[in-house]
């Protein structure tokens, strides 16, 4: 009874309590009663569940077993052949491959059927896939698990290395001999979409669906499985923790974020389990339905009460609304008289302004306005009186701490009362915004008209340094450009014999001053790149026409150290780059390459596509680089050690520079090395926006046909690859070559392609060099062509008695071949006219006069343009060679009053300078002359090619007396 009063009396006291009470006693017996329902309901459909997920578990393990005992008992089978194993013994892959095509046949459902040696290494594979073979996968699960003892194996999940690339499960089988060793695996993998549409694809009823997982818990199959997507791992899903350690049970796990039941079995002797699963939202639906049927019940029940007491809690409401809003609002609401008092505030304004609302409403409201705002505060309230609106009106108010805040006000009267009614919002903070906006806004423009004037000097010292880098790659190279040069002839005894002591003495200039001209064109092509001003040509063109043009340069540096040279283009697509920065790329990686492998080792370049890019890889078996140093050899003047051989050997920029033309051509590079195995730089540059036409380009000089030109041909004999390329190299580019490397091949080219001169190896495997010697000589359609005989062998009386033309002991030099060549052929320059030399420095024009020389030409040397003009208004020439940096009339000059004159419209001029070009310059030259050369580098064989060109392939020009 007292308890009954105390909650009469708690009742009486709000009219809420009571709506309270009686919806507390309608909703208790609903509540109790809907539980009840449920429980027994979900009891009776967990029961069912585990019922029905053990039978399906259990007969899908059952398929899953009996589907991998048949794939290895197939694949068994094959392997279990003796026609097949011996095949396989013999290396009769033909016939492997013929079986492994009928396996597959038979069984379409594997995605390939491969076969591989016991290490793992692959051998066949049907459908061919090329790109696999003689791959080792001895990593694969399949493998471990087989090779352990060497039973049939199915493998977990995982990514197949060939195309399309899917997530596929393995079986592997061995291949044993008579005595039961293992000779050989064979493996079929499925897609994991195919195991899924054989197996787990079953239209089930109720919402249940099957999975499978391999040993390790991958996610195996599935229904809509994606097998291109990465494989997914179920390690931390506890059903298949369970299968993995051999247990089979039922219960409610969370997964992703959502409850499942699920069932799992383990399904055989291979490790594999199968997972029975269906949402526990379905497996709940039909206890929710009935629940939900109740729970309608008592909304009905709900609605009457609610009815009876909604109208006075809305009045209610009402009422209360306004006032929170008031109070919780972070703007400033107040009622204010006309008499200048505040009638009412929220307490907004003492959390702003720090004052109690009592202190507000004691005084006037001016009084707490900033001095300097109450004139226009009296002008806004005398509008109000007057009833009209505020919007908009701006005033600072006073705080306890003594500071003004900014206040942004909107307010309406009613005048009938005599009351205003106002809004205020704090917009201190922009106020202070807009005033650091415009102290920031003078500041910048102040700093912009400072960095406007450092701009002027950035660009004057940009114009100085161009100037600069012209004027020093002119100064420079020029003078050191003449001591390679002229150390070059010396070496090849041009001018004369030399003592051995003076021809180490030369051999000492040729190297220092190499070096020196190396270093000086790194540190400009640096500065270049630094500056901004590298220009780059970029055009299609295909990688495998430019990288034997870097080979032949490179490969006497590698017989000289009997180094192998591999190259392994397999990419046939053109790449958008410029030609020369590409050529100087390659020219820097397989010359580090060379320098750091020792003798006997092995250089590589291999060539292949890569999405949009050419994948470029140059390797090497040399000392390798310590990770120390990895990060660092792309670094200017940083340079690895790598022992005595090859101590200060380089400028230490190389591989700078190399990264940074990769770089501005859109590409990366990247380097993997260890130390005494070896490095592998990589270097990626973009595809040509369009395919190449497949039409086959000129022939660069070095093939096995005739190319067309004005050259000679020099039909190269000998059974070594590496001597073939030497000669090559030695005749290029002022003969055409073709090669043979038998006798026989050399007697058939000889009939077919009549070159002007043959050069001949005594001993070749298949038959005596003499024999093909007297071949040649009885062949009617080849009596008649100089054979040059190049042996180890002395045996010149022999050679002579036979019709040999000369007969020269190996090892031969360049200087004396040539010599050899030019008795009984002459090169093309020989019938040209004379070729006109234009610079200011003699000693350059010395060197230009010995080289064309010894190439077969006759030279005239002027040393300034009009004497040039000069000498082209009286006398034919073929060709004009042309400094640019000239005093007086410069090399520019020149070229103008060429073209501007008829007569000499169509004559020939190369221009060779140490200038550097802008992209003015250089547009100009392409379009006004013939070639263009650097003095860097050795440039002598660059510069009789172009001359034979040129000269050779148009009529000569007359001068203006003459026409």
């Amino acid at each position: 009874m007292i308890a009954l009063a105390k909650l009469g009396t708690w009742v009486s006291k709000h009219r809420s309590r009571l709506d309270l009470l009686l919806l507390s006693l309608m909703l208790l017996p609903i509540i109790f009663f809907a539980y009840s329902v449920g429980q027994v309901l979900r009891h009776q459909t967990e029961a069912l569940a585990v019922t029905e997920s053990t039978q399906i578990g259990r007969v899908a393990a059952a398929l899953l077993d009996d589907h991998f005992r048949e794939s290895v008992s197939f694949l068994e089978s094959i392997g279990a052949r003796r026609s097949f194993r011996q095949a396989w013994k013999r290396g009769d892959l033909k016939f492997v491959k013929s079986s492994m095509r009928e396996a597959q046949a038979l069984r379409p459902d594997f995605a390939f059927i491969s076969i591989l040696d016991p290490d793992g290494t692959l051998r066949g594979i049907y459908p061919e896939q090329p790109a696999v073979l003689n791959r080792n996968f001895a990593f694969r699960d399949w493998y471990k698990g087989l090779a352990r003892e060497w039973k049939p194996y199915v493998s977990e999940v995982y990514q197949s290395a060939v195309a399309p690339h899917w997530l596929v499960t393995a079986i592997a089988v061995p291949i044993k001999d008579d005595s039961g060793k293992p000779i050989g695996i064979l493996v079929a993998p499925f897609a994991i979409d195919t195991v899924s549409r054989q197996l787990v694809e079953t239209k089930l009823d109720d919402g249940w669906s099957i999975s499978l997982v391999d040993q390790h818990a991958h996610l195996a199959a599935r229904p809509n499985i994606d097998s291109f997507a990465p494989e997914v791992s179920l390690l931390g899903y506890e059903p298949a923790k369970e299968v993995m350690a051999g247990h089979a049970g039922t219960g409610l796990f969370r997964r992703d974020g959502q409850t499942f039941f699920a069932g799992y079995q383990p399904a055989g002797e291979f490790g594999w389990g199968v997972i029975v699963e269906k949402r526990a939202s379905a497996l709940q639906q039909g206890v929710w339905l009935v629940q939900r049927r109740v729970w309608l019940l008592g909304v009905v029940f709900l609605v009457i009460g609610l009815a009876q007491c909604g109208f006075m809690g809305w009045l209610y409401s009402q009422l209360e609304t306004g006032n929170r809003f008031l109070d919780l609002s972070i703007d400033l609401f107040c009622t204010a008289g006309f008499d200048g008092y505040f009638r009412s505030l929220n307490p907004s304004f003492q959390r702003t302004l720090g004052f109690a609302p009592k202190e507000m409403m004691a005084k006037p409201f001016l009084d707490f306005v900033h001095p300097e705002d109450r004139r226009s505060t009296l002008n806004e309230t005398a509008r109000l009186q007057n009833g009209e609106t505020t919007l908009a009106f701006e005033n600072r108010y006073l705080c306890r701490d003594g500071s003004y805040r900014w206040f942004l006000w909107n307010a309406v009267s009613v005048p009938v009362h005599e009351l205003i009614y106002a809004v205020a919002h704090d917009i201190t903070d922009r106020k202070v915004a807009e005033q650091e906006r415009q102290r920031f806004t003078a500041s910048l423009e102040t700093a912009n008209r400072e960095l406007e004037l450092r701009n002027r000097e950035v660009e004057r010292a940009t114009h100085l340094k161009s100037r600069f880098l012209a004027n020093m790659s002119h100064d420079l190279r020029t003078p050191l450009n003449a001591i390679v040069g002229f150390s070059d002839l010396l070496s090849e005894e041009a001018a004369g014999p030399l003592n051995p002591k003076q021809k180490r003495f030369v051999g000492h200039i040729k190297t220092g001053s190499a070096h020196l001209l190396q270093l000086v064109n790194d540190i400009l092509d640096l500065s270049k790149i630094e500056a901004g001003q590298l220009e780059l040509r970029c055009e299609d063109f295909l990688v495998k026409d430019a990288i034997p043009e870097v080979l032949s340069i490179i490969r006497p540096l590698a017989m000289a150290k009997n180094i192998q040279m591999e190259n392994l283009d397999t990419t046939s697509r053109a790449i958008f780059a410029d030609r020369v920065r590409f050529k100087q790329i390659l020219y820097n990686l397989l010359s580090n390459a060379v320098k750091f492998t020792p003798h006997g080792g092995r250089v590589g370049i291999n060539c292949t596509e890569q999405g949009e890019f050419v994948r470029i890889t140059v390797s090497d078996t040399g000392i390798g680089i310590r990770p120390e140093d990895q990060g660092v050899v792309f670094e200017e003047f940083r340079q690895v050690d790598g022992g005595n051989e090859t101590a200060n050997k380089g400028t230490g920029l190389g591989l700078a520079i190399t990264r940074r033309l990769v770089e501005q051509q859109g590409g990366k590079i990247s380097l993997e090395s260890e130390p005494g195995k070896g490095s592998r730089f990589t270097i990626t540059l973009p595809l040509a926006t369009r395919e190449e036409s497949g039409q086959p380009l000129e022939d660069t000089g070095n093939s096995d046909s005739p190319t067309g030109r004005s050259a000679p041909l020099v039909l190269v004999v000998d059974d070594e690859i590496a001597a073939r390329e030497l000669v090559s190299s030695y005749l290029q580019p002022a003969y055409r070559v073709a090669m043979a490397d038998s006798g026989a091949v050399a007697l058939k080219k000889a009939q077919e392609l009549k070159p002007d001169v043959i050069t001949l190896d005594v001993l070749m495997p298949g038959g005596s060099g003499f024999e093909t010697l007297v071949a040649l000589r009885k062949n009617p359609g080849t009596a008649g062509i100089p054979i040059i005989i190049l042996s180890i062998v002395d045996q010149k009386g022999v050679g002579f008695a036979l019709g040999a033309a000369d007969y020269l002991i190996k090892p031969v030099r360049k200087q004396e071949l040539l010599q050899a060549v030019r008795k009984h052929v002459p090169t093309p320059a020989a019938e040209d006219s004379t070729i006109l030399l234009v610079d200011d420095d003699a000693k350059t024009l010395e060197l230009l006069e010995e080289t064309l020389h010894s190439a077969g030409y006759e030279t005239q040397s002027v040393h300034n343009g009009p004497r040039a003009l000069e000498v082209l208004s009286s006398k034919a020439v073929g060709a004009v060679l042309l400094d640019l940096l000239m005093p007086g009339m410069d090399g520019f000059q020149v070229i103008r009053h060429v073209r501007n004159t008829p007569a000499l419209k169509q004559l020939p001029i190369l221009v060779m300078t140490a200038k550097t070009l802008d992209k003015e310059e250089a547009s100009l030259l392409s379009r006004e002359t013939q070639g263009f050369l650097q003095k860097s580098g050795t440039w002598q064989q660059e510069l009789v090619f172009e001359i034979s060109r040129v000269a050779g392939s148009r009529k000569l020009a007359r001068g203006a007396a003459q026409a």
